[in-house]
């Protein structure tokens, strides 16, 4: 699964489940990471991501599914729809009778406390309250009312008619508005908050055969993959993200244009241009066309809400005897390239039920030869994906094939590559399918930048040697290039294997982070399941290792 990066403590999402937990390195009774004020803030470097805990035998999402299905009455209040004052509501706080509201809709959700795979604390942050802007906080396109449709007591009763107008609105799908290629845009809000840096300027001009959209953002750190566009026929949707903010130009173009555009980026300035040919050369507009409804909206990251696209699966290539490498084809007129370590969410509904997991976007291979040039041009996206067989989400992806269609959203994430660049040792810690983030940040500094004298190396935990995702890779290129050392450690291995065996522990981190020198700067990422990851920070720490590590959390 993808790795996603954690934040200060926030409420985890209704839907995630153990599918990762079994085939990486989990060790029972791992020591809790100390974590200031927040069991999820596990690095000051780290942004946006779940904290699961291992979840009771029988308390799956498959389980939570069937339970729901079972006839058995969630609600407590016999099924029957109820109007909830906040008075009533906090009256239900405690684990035996735990009541939430989530956007003006009031559940019950003591049956779910031990489905949840944040665990019951996380939970019971939001009871006897409202408790949507924690859900908000983190993954907010998660669709808890799909989630937790049988536990629906009813609608919580508010006064205030602009704020129940606001909390009546449908959650997830129903409450976001479509963009172009069959997507889902950002929501519509009553008062969108203005982020403290000043609005980029929106501005157009043509020439004979094309037709300039332009923003000048000012943000000197401004690449093309910041730009996300969606084009068909005349509609026209550029989503851009500027630094901790997100800007929308969202046009009803006035004339045709051809499928033929691009997009260039003035690092110096900032500057977006969007430039299209003109379906009619020569031919003069007299505006650039209609303001559409996020025309010019500027939003802070915490309320952008990803678009989801119809996307075809174009190959599906076998990694491991689990894992599968697919390559997807965005829609026609969609360009979207995703920043090394983001990730993408993919949903799809199981037994009536949407459930959406994350992935991180990968490359097709680690060589330069076998790349994908429509990478480059925003066209494909690649995910390494690892199959459950015991799984609520993963079976239904095995059961698909060239040509068949998958919902993915857009791209969501805060890696931010330039301490990529200013480090001189980077030192990644990764288990099973936590290898994902780490495969750009290796071809970026290894392939990429191959001038670069960065130090480069890679700890890799699985449990079989089968289980090693690229292996005849990276051992090709730990041969070929000085700067990079590659070292796998396998708890389950075989009497033939002469490697590291075990799990990861604070003498075996201590042995393989460098000794760096006064004038370097060491970065270290991490990704695998959350005790993994917590364990790899709270020793670094302990090794004198601080305010140095990103942490990518799955």
């Amino acid at each position: 699964m993808g790795c996603a990066s954690s934040s200060p403590k926030k409420w985890v999402p209704e839907q995630q489940i153990k599918e990762d937990m079994s085939s990486q390195n989990l060790t029972p009774g791992m020591a809790s990471f100390p974590a200031p004020g927040s069991q999820q803030r596990i690095s000051t470097e780290s942004q946006g991501g779940r904290n699961k805990v291992q979840l009771k035998p029988g308390h799956s999402l498959m389980d939570w599914i069937r339970l729901g299905r079972s006839g058995k009455d969630l609600t407590g209040v016999g099924g029957r729809k109820i109007e909830v004052t906040p008075e009533e509501l906090k009256k239900h706080n405690t684990g035996k009778d735990c009541w939430i509201a989530l956007r003006g809709k009031v559940y019950n959700v003591t049956s779910y406390l031990d489905f949840h795979p944040g665990g019951i604390d996380e939970l019971m942050r939001g009871a006897g309250k409202d408790a949507t802007a924690l859900f908000d906080e983190i993954h907010k396109w998660v669709n808890a009312e799909s989630m937790l449709e049988k536990c629906l007591v009813g609608k919580l009763k508010v006064e205030n008619p602009m704020l129940r107008n606001a909390l009546l609105r449908k959650s997830s799908k129903s409450s976001l508005e479509a963009v172009p290629n069959g997507g889902i845009a950002a929501p519509t809000f009553l008062t969108p908050p203005t982020p403290p840096e000043q609005k980029p300027r929106f501005d157009w001009y043509q020439s004979n055969k094309t037709v300039s959209v332009v923003a000048y953002t000012k943000w000197t750190e401004m690449k093309d993959e910041n730009v996300i566009i969606d084009w068909e026929e005349r509609s026209l949707l550029v989503t851009m993200h500027i630094k901790q903010s997100v800007f929308y130009i969202h046009l009803d173009l006035e004339k045709d244009v051809t499928d033929s555009y691009h997009v260039n980026i003035s690092e110096d300035s900032g500057k977006v241009e969007i430039v299209l040919e003109k379906a009619q050369p020569d031919v003069q507009w007299s505006s650039i066309g209609k303001h559409l409804d996020k025309h010019n909206l500027y939003i802070p990251d915490k309320n952008y809400n990803p678009a989801f696209r119809d996307c075809t699966i174009e190959k599906i290539e076998a990694i491991t005897q689990d894992t599968n490498l697919y390559c997807l084809c965005l829609p026609r007129g969609c360009r979207m390239k995703v920043p090394t370590g983001w990730h993408v969410h993919i949903k799809h509904t199981i037994e009536g039920m949407e459930v959406v997991r994350s992935y991180t976007s990968v490359l097709p291979s680690l060589t330069s030869e076998n790349q994908d040039d429509r990478l480059k041009q925003g066209t494909v996206i690649y995910l390494m994906i690892k199959i459950y067989k015991d799984g609520a989400f993963t079976p239904w992806l095995s059961t698909l094939k060239p040509g068949d269609h998958i919902s993915m959203s857009s791209y969501e994430g805060n890696f931010n590559e330039s301490r990529l660049n200013s480090c001189t040792h980077l030192v990644m810690f990764a288990a099973g399918t936590g290898f994902t983030p780490m495969v750009k940040l290796i071809y970026k500094s290894l392939v990429q930048d191959a001038e670069s004298e960065r130090q480069v190396k890679l700890l890799f935990f699985n449990k079989t040697e089968a289980d090693i995702l690229w292996q005849d890779q990276l051992s090709a290129l730990a041969d070929s290039n000085i700067r990079f050392t590659y070292t796998n450690c396998l708890s389950e291995a075989d009497e033939a294997w002469t490697g590291l065996r075990g799990r990861v522990n604070k003498e075996m981190m201590a042995e393989f982070i460098p000794s760096i020198g006064e004038n370097d700067k060491m970065l270290m990422c991490v990704c695998g399941p959350t005790p993994f990851t917590k364990s790899v920070i709270q020793f670094a720490e302990e090794l004198g290792h601080k305010n140095i590590t990103h942490a990518f959390l799955g």
